[in-house]
């Protein structure tokens, strides 16, 4: 009688383990992705131009000083952002859009620096928000043509 309770006791260890086993491998898999940076594109295409302009994003963590958005002549999903041909907006703000023709107007609660070399027939129209209430009243314009990329 021991010997068999034994065997069963041994038997559901032996199971016990490898589903632990397993479950622990597929937990410690996923553990790979944190940390890598996550990208988002957006390809803002000029028709009178025949040309595009990028939004991207790159998110690398929690926090807002782990995020970086770029407005980039360059189609690149995973980039490095170069604020010699790139505008930079740092941080969770988000950036509401409306392309008109030639030009690209971007409302943001920061206002970037113009880069030295940024080579486009599109001009960028950049246009601070400086509160809230702004932010507010520019989300419902979405419905109207505008639109938003965080």
């Amino acid at each position: 009688m021991k010997i068999k309770t034994l065997k069963i006791i041994s038997s559901i260890l032996i199971i016990l383990s490898f589903w632990l086993g397993m479950k622990l491998e597929r937990e410690l898999a996923g553990w790979d992705e944190i940390g890598k940076p996550s990208f988002e594109k957006e390809q803002l295409y000029f028709p009178n131009k025949k040309t595009s302009l990028y939004l991207k994003s790159k998110n690398w963590g929690l926090t807002a000083d782990h995020q970086i958005s770029v407005i980039s002549t360059k189609p690149d999903f995973e980039f490095q952002p170069d604020s010699i041909s790139e505008y930079i907006f740092h941080g969770f703000g988000g950036i509401i859009y409306k392309a008109e023709n030639d030009t690209l107007k971007i409302y943001s609660t920061q206002k970037p620096k113009v880069p030295p070399k940024f080579e486009s027939e599109i001009k960028v129209e950049i246009i601070e928000i400086m509160d809230n209430l702004e932010w507010i009243k520019l989300n419902d314009k979405i419905k109207k043509g505008y639109q938003k990329f965080e």
